[in-house]
């Protein structure tokens, strides 16, 4: 089967809520300050992705490709999030803001 290429796609402020992007590549896209709740991103490929702003409380985020620390700690919040046990041990640690629930 053919995966999604949203590479360097324009998706800020864009509703993903729910939106199953597994496998998707989103290399360079811009989601800052878009709705990722409880989005699928299984096996998605982040490289050099923006994120400033964006909500993704109950996001699932295992097995995603080329996420780094430093784009993590750009949203406003992973509450509930399924992320890899080394992320989470890194967030947990020098990020617990992020997993506190957003007041929207």
């Amino acid at each position: 089967f053919n995966v999604a290429n949203l590479t360097g796609a324009n998706l800020s402020r864009a509703n993903l809520f729910r939106a199953d992007l597994n496998a998707v590549s989103l290399k360079g896209a811009n989601l800052s300050g878009a709705n990722l709740r409880e989005a699928n991103l299984s096996e998605a490929n982040l490289y050099g992705v923006r994120l400033k702003g964006a909500d993704m409380q109950g996001a699932r985020l295992r097995g995603v490709k080329k996420l780094s620390i430093d784009q993590l700690k750009e949203v406003k919040t992973i509450y509930a999030a399924q992320l890899g046990p080394r992320m989470m041990k890194a967030v947990e640690k020098d990020y617990p803001n992020l997993l506190v629930v957003s007041a929207e």
